[in-house]
């Protein structure tokens, strides 16, 4: 989080810029803030790039967990097509494969909930993160343009 860090040096900068006697106005380093805010701007990508990893580590765990559910559907269907025909054990191997495919069908769902949620969570994070970042930014541009007017 050096954004923070960089935007609590404009921050410090503009509270404790000398003031200008008799008006309420202060005394900036120009460059200092311009090196600030372009060390900003080039950071920003970076969370952009954390937020997109994000949604790629979901759509991997989505993915796994659609490999593994149609492992145990198939794995599921292989088993029950290897019972005997005979109608006692036809019907327990039945009952067995509805249990193992809604087990799976449980567990798909599961996982794909707490993917999304996690990604969910790390996406709001993110966005607060960035959201804080622009305010920041957006109040020291406009404390910039009051002082310089």
């Amino acid at each position: 989080m050096e954004i923070f860090a960089l935007l609590d040096d404009l921050e410090d900068e503009i509270k404790n810029a000398k003031r200008m006697p008799l008006t309420a106005k202060s005394l900036i380093d120009p460059d200092y803030m311009l090196d600030k805010l372009d060390r900003i701007r080039a950071m920003l990508p970076e969370e952009i790039e954390a937020a997109k990893m994000v949604i790629s580590e979901r759509d991997r765990i989505f993915e796994d967990a659609r490999r593994e559910s149609k492992y145990i559907l198939d794995d599921t269907k292989f088993q029950a097509a290897k019972l005997v025909s005979d109608d006692e054990i036809t019907r327990n191997a039945s009952q067995i494969a509805e249990e193992m495919i809604n087990k799976s069908k449980a567990l798909s769902k599961e996982i794909r909930e707490g993917a999304n949620e996690y990604a969910e969570q790390l996406l709001k994070y993110l966005e607060s993160v960035l959201n804080e970042s622009l305010k920041s930014v957006k109040k020291g541009i406009q404390e910039l343009n009051e002082r310089s007017s």
